[in-house]
C-alpha cells in the first residue's frame, strides 16, 4: 500500500488530485494538508511514498518545503511531484535542482496525471524490489557466514580434543 500526501492550500485542487488517484484504483492511503509547514511537521513523524505539493501556499511554500525535506533527510526515498499553476521556467529549474520527480501544471490534466503517477509507482516498486532483494541477500550471507564460523568452531574444538588426548 502506498502512502500519499497531498499538500495544497486550495481544497478543490486537493480533492481533484485525490479523485484522480481514486480513479486509478491504486491501493493507497491519502492524507491532505493545507500548507508546507503542516506538511513538514507531518513528514517528521510519518513515512510517505509520494508527496504532491503546490508551489505557492501560506506559511511555507512548496519549494521551501522541499528544501527543508532534503536538508533534514526526511523520507529519503519519497517521490515528490509539484502540482502548480506556475509554468515559470525558474520554478521548474529549481524543482529539478531539488530532485523533484515531476512537475504537473494546474489545472491537472487526467491524461497527464495517470502516466506520470504510473511511472513514479513503477519506480517505487522497483526500489522496493531492489531493497527486498538486498535484504534477502544480506540475510543469506549472514546465515552462510554463521555456518562457516560454526564449522570452524567445531573444527577447533575437535583439534583441541585431539591435542588433549595426546
Amino acid at each position: 500500500m502506498y502512502k500519499i500526501l497531498v499538500c495544497d492550500d486550495e481544497k478543490i485542487e486537493r480533492k481533484g488530485v485525490i479523485f484522480l488517484f481514486k480513479q486509478m484504483d491504486i491501493d493507497c492511503t491519502i492524507e491532505e494538508i493545507v500548507n508546507g509547514q503542516a506538511a513538514l511537521e507531518y513528514l517528521e513523524t510519518h513515512e510517505v511514498d509520494i508527496l504532491l505539493t503546490d508551489v505557492k501556499m501560506p506559511h511555507m511554500d512548496g519549494m521551501e518545503l522541499i528544501k527543508k525535506i532534503k536538508e533534514r533527510n526526511l523520507n529519503p526515498n519519497m517521490k515528490i511531484i509539484i502540482v502548480s499553476g506556475y509554468s515559470d521556467f525558474e520554478y521548474a529549474k529549481l524543482a529539478v535542482k531539488l530532485g523533484v520527480s515531476d512537475y504537473i501544471l494546474k489545472p491537472v490534466d487526467p491524461k497527464e496525471f495517470e502516466p506520470t503517477l504510473r511511472k513514479i509507482l513503477d519506480e517505487l516498486d522497483s526500489q522496493k524490489y531492489e531493497k527486498d532483494l538486498k535484504e534477502k541477500s544480506m540475510s543469506f550471507m549472514k546465515q552462510h557466514y554463521l555456518m562457516i564460523l560454526r564449522g570452524l568452531l567445531i573444527i577447533k574444538v575437535l583439534l583441541l580434543d585431539n591435542l588433549l588426548e595426546r
